[in-house]
């Protein structure tokens, strides 16, 4: 611009007001230009203030101690739930034919989710200040589910419950439905831990 403006000013006369008008143009296009800059500027700076946004930073320390508990918590809801599902499974399943094998394999089983059962609400009882009350609701909700399944399945071997041992042993639909239910609570459950786990952020 800076040429052709010298070279127009050596013509003299009417160039000067070419001048001018290249000069006055020449300011219009780099405001454009500039102006466009901006907006796009602009733009990814929202994109990027979202994305932190929706970021929660923690020390490592806290993270480490967070994550710590979810695993545990994770780990010891996920054996009571597998026990349950073994004890009153929400498919089709086999039965023993032998009844006194069949007897002490379900002692057996009911012994293992009574354990496991224990051992998660444990769990959960000594982490509840330090996970919200969402999630520690959906952990609770989940054990709620599991003890109901153990207090049907107890019910063969209540002598106050007055009913002959085939009514006592059998289960309804319902009880059956209950374990595939807490199956997909607890699934519910983890992805949300995963949502939440994976918006935190180490300082």
């Amino acid at each position: 611009m800076e040429i052709v403006v010298g070279v127009l000013a050596s013509f003299g006369g009417i160039t000067g007001i070419l001048i001018l008008a290249l000069k006055a143009s020449s300011k219009i296009i780099i405001d454009r230009i500039e102006d466009r800059y901006k907006q796009k500027l602009n733009k990814e700076l929202e994109k990027y203030k979202i994305i932190l946004g929706n970021k929660t930073y923690i020390s490592k320390t806290k993270f480490d101690t967070e994550f710590g508990i979810y695993r545990e918590l994770s780990k010891s809801f996920c054996d009571m739930v597998k026990e349950i599902s073994v004890l009153i499974p929400s498919g089709l399943t086999y039965t023993l034919a032998n009844e006194e094998a069949r007897k002490k394999a379900e002692s057996e089983q009911y012994i293992k989710a009574m354990n496991s059962t224990v051992k998660a609400q444990d769990t959960l009882n000594s982490n509840i200040p330090f996970i919200s009350e969402e999630i520690y609701k959906g952990y609770n909700n989940i054990l709620s589910l599991c003890k109901t399944q153990l207090n049907v399945f107890a019910q063969r071997w209540n002598v106050l419950y007055m009913a002959p041992q085939y009514e006592k042993e059998n289960l309804s639909l319902d009880d059956y439905n209950r374990t595939d239910n807490i199956n997909k609570e607890f699934d519910k459950l983890n992805n949300l831990i995963r949502k939440y786990l994976s918006n935190l952020d180490v300082i």
